[in-house]
């Protein structure tokens, strides 16, 4: 098959993976029918596909046969693995070894300039917890088309493949022309993410200076796509900002005491007001609100301040908008300390650039802890956003524009208002940081991370890491001398503010 039939077909194949599993999107279909027409004409294409004549295919299935999850997992054969194919392709490569089985790797493609274009995974994926719900092995990577089955498919070993692709790429032109690109280009795959990446990014930024210092902007995980059933893209955003995230551990003599106390703050937080409208939320309200079907949230994200003045619309809000305007305090699960006691972990999630300490105090009011010890024990990541007048943000958002043919209006910033990544710890040392997904998932994809029978949809993936390819050589081409030197307050631009 020649390779522009290849990709015509896959692109193909892509669409059918956005109306979900056939038989429940043909029943919808069916019964939306009956309201607004006739069903859409479903693609099967998809089954035509040889699969695992794929090589960043194939890459992905050996990467999910590793177990690298944090108990029983081996870092340090993925970073290996990853290895093997980078040095086969003339890239050098440093692995330093962590206790117990875990690794960072990094690989320097040298450009024209030492700034340098960070393409960053972590190596770790989430325990496999309830084994007997998943219909496979979990580590077995299996093909079931059009999916693949296995832990880390989604988080995050699918981007992992594709800026490992965009690298060897990036070296393979640089050896067919003779010539370096403006930027340095790094793949750096680091440890621990999933608890806390204490060995892994962390250690990296505060233990190598020597790759730090050549960091100018970080592409890591956490951007959202999302998709409409009839195969339009509703909003494909690039991740800037994250709540600010503080570990909170409670101790008391008796589980039921922490139990209570447990009850006391899902109550507060199902209660909670909106207290402020920051910067970072104000710019992804912008762009994010006219995507929104829902007309108010379509009204409160045009005019967030309308939230803080209309209880009635912001009760209204899903709890994801809430978050938007809120600091909340999520509790976990109460257990038994191995000092004895027991224990409940409770992070708090505080809005971009408020006073932490000040949100803390009035999540964990004393007149909720009698008889509990509460111990706040870290602070982690930036209090800001990272700029959005940044030009590898800028040029991005416009490769993404060009490359896929999506409406300039459905492409911008997304802020991640429940969840963290390692971007917060680079965006902390003064590092532009951006969560950036290629994929055209199913939104029923998403639902299985860090569950059983984590999945993906093969041909999106395809199509994927090719268009990961081109934005990073897109960035790659950009001239050299903007260099961010401290973070813009808020994720704006410095003229807006």
């Amino acid at each position: 098959m020649s390779s522009a039939k290849s990709k015509a077909r896959h692109r193909l194949a892509a669409r059918i993976v956005l109306y979900g599993a056939l038989l429940a999107a043909l029943a919808f279909a069916v019964v939306f029918s009956r309201r607004t027409g006739p069903p859409p004409v479903f693609d099967t294409s998809w089954q035509d596909i040889d699969y695992e004549a794929d090589e960043n295919i194939r890459r992905l299935q050996d990467l999910v046969r590793i177990d690298t999850t944090p108990d029983t997992g081996r870092e340090i054969d993925a970073a290996r693995y990853l290895a093997g194919i980078l040095e086969e392709a003339g890239i050098a490569v440093e692995i330093e070894p962590q206790e117990g089985a875990r690794a960072n790797l990094w690989a320097i493609l040298e450009g024209e300039s030492r700034e340098a274009l960070v393409l960053h995974n972590h190596l770790d994926v989430d325990p496999v917890r309830r084994p007997e719900e998943w219909v496979v092995p979990p580590f077995e990577g299996r093909i079931e088309p059009p999916w693949m089955i296995g832990r880390g498919v989604f988080d995050m070993k699918s981007v992992t493949v594709a800026q490992l692709a965009a690298m060897l790429a990036a070296g393979e032109r640089m050896a067919e022309t003779g010539r370096r690109p403006r930027r340095s280009l790094i793949f750096l795959a680091t440890s621990s993410e999933e608890t806390g990446s204490d060995l892994g990014t962390r250690h990296i930024l505060d233990h190598r200076p020597e790759l730090k210092d050549r960091f100018w902007v970080v592409l890591t995980e956490g951007g959202v796509l999302e998709a409409t059933w009839t195969n339009e893209v509703k909003y494909w955003g690039t991740s800037f900002a994250q709540k600010q995230f503080l570990e909170a551990m409670a101790t008391a003599p008796s589980a039921e005491r922490l139990e209570r106390l447990r009850a006391d703050l899902l109550a507060a937080l199902g209660a909670a007001k909106p207290v402020a409208v920051v910067p970072e939320v104000a710019a992804f309200a912008a762009a994010y609100g006219p995507s929104r079907q829902h007309p108010d949230y379509r009204a409160a994200l045009a005019e967030p301040e309308r939230v803080l003045a209309e209880p009635e619309l912001f009760d209204g809000l899903p709890d994801l908008l809430k978050a938007l305007f809120r600091n909340e305090a999520h509790p976990f699960f109460v257990e038994a300390a191995s000092s004895g006691g027991y224990r409940l972990r409770i992070v708090l999630h505080v809005l971009p650039g408020m006073d932490a300490d000040a949100a803390a105090a009035e999540l964990l009011p004393a007149r909720l802890l009698d008889g509990v010890e509460i111990r706040i024990h870290e602070r982690r990541g930036a209090a800001h956003g990272s700029p959005l007048d940044h030009p590898a943000y800028l040029q991005l958002t416009d490769s993404l524009r060009r490359r896929t043919g999506v409406e300039p209006e459905r492409i911008g910033p997304y802020l991640l208002a429940r969840y963290a990544n390692d971007a917060r710890f680079f965006r902390l040392h003064g590092i532009a940081a951006y969560g950036f997904t290629p994929f055209q998932f199913l939104a029923v994809d998403s639902m299985t991370v860090a569950g059983p029978n984590e999945k993906i949809a093969l041909p999106a993936f395809i199509d994927g890491v090719d268009l990961y390819r081109q934005v990073v050589l897109d960035l790659l081409d950009l001239a050299p001398g903007n260099r961010l030197t401290a973070v813009s307050a808020g994720g704006v631009p410095e003229t807006a503010r």
